[in-house]
């Protein structure tokens, strides 16, 4: 009978260390597999919508600036990358209240594009340069639309030695996923500051 025991225990004591690394295995691969707490089974494709959402600010600060330089044609062009045909664009001027209307509706990029081209013209402006920063995304239940706030400092350029013209403010903008990928459906603008700088006589 000890014999047997005896016997027993080694196979026990053979098979434990066996059983207690596929345990271990087992508990590893299921860690592995199950998304830590808090995050989204679908993080990688939320991720993806998420920086391809910000990149449409900068999408719309580079069709800006082409047409700061004097390029509507090139500016219009990178819009229609980065806007849905009816996105709206408003615009508060500087020291607005909250009730107040906007100074400026147009009802598309393409409208705007022809607006700002005529509006950089008759200020003088030669070159602008926007600056789009701490870009927040609120991806809607649904995952198909999404909100952006964004902040902006825009410089308008008279001289590039002596005289600018800076703005500053709050971009809440809207975006929707299409069969091309996520893009601007609305873009407001409020306005915090609006001022011009220049370099004092020498």
């Amino acid at each position: 009978m000890s014999t047997n025991g005896d016997r027993f225990s080694g196979i026990l004591r053979r098979a434990l260390p066996a059983a207690s690394a596929l345990a271990l295995a087992g508990a590893v691969t299921m860690s592995i597999a199950k998304p830590a707490e808090g995050t989204l089974p679908n993080g990688l494709s939320e991720l993806k919508a998420l920086q391809e959402i910000e990149q449409l600010e900068y999408c719309y600060a580079a069709g800006t600036d082409a047409i700061g330089r004097g390029d509507l044609e090139t500016g219009k062009a990178i819009y229609a990358r980065c806007f849905t045909k009816d996105a709206p664009v408003i615009i508060w001027e500087a020291g607005a209240d909250p009730g107040d209307p906007p100074v400026v509706t147009v009802p598309s990029a393409e409208a705007w594009a022809d607006f700002i081209d005529v509006l950089f013209a008759e200020s003088g402006y030669v070159g602008t340069q926007h600056l789009i920063s701490n870009v927040r995304i609120d991806i809607l239940p649904g995952g198909r639309r999404a909100k952006i706030t964004s902040y902006l400092i825009a410089t308008h350029v008279y001289d590039p030695l002596s005289s600018v013209q800076v703005a500053h403010g709050t971009y809440e903008n809207e975006a929707v996923l299409t069969h091309s990928g996520w893009k601007l459906s609305k873009r407001t603008f409020r306005t915090l500051s609006f001022m011009r700088i220049d370099s004092p006589e020498p």
